[in-house]
């Protein structure tokens, strides 16, 4: 008898300025239908309560890991959570970082063989110019 195999996916995504309303619509579709999401501490609250409360959040930086180890750990808990079958999200406190870290993140689970997407958040600029009022 054949097994099938469970195939979740990966959304790297960035939070933006912390507000909610300013996050794409993808943005937050994908969080609603999140089962697991690893998050950065400085992710706000209002983002976090769009994540399903049967979903598996994690804050990253409370891992115990030594900082120069952090972005391994991050990528065996993604790689395993989307091998398990779950749509994973990588939440950043804002959008992900550099290009060349992403490009890092995007070419180890590619090389695992596991399904991703890049979702960008609205940029801080984005949030500040919103929070913007004239007089």
């Amino acid at each position: 008898m054949q097994t099938l195999k469970m195939r979740g996916k990966v959304y790297l995504m960035g939070a933006g300025a912390g507000d909610a309303d300013l996050l794409p619509v993808k943005a937050v579709r994908v969080l609603r239908s999140a089962e697991v999401v690893l998050h950065d501490d400085t992710v706000s609250p209002e983002i976090l309560e769009l994540v399903p409360a049967s979903a598996q959040v994690r804050n990253v930086h409370k891992l115990g890991v030594l900082e120069g180890h952090l972005q391994k750990k991050i990528d065996l808990l993604l790689i395993a959570a989307a091998r398990e079958g779950h749509e994973v999200v990588r939440l950043k406190a804002d959008h992900p970082r550099s290009s060349a870290q992403l490009n890092e993140e995007t070419e180890v689970l590619a090389q695992a063989g596991v399904d991703f997407e890049v979702i960008p958040g609205a940029t801080s600029a984005v949030g500040a110019a919103a929070g913007a009022t004239s007089r």
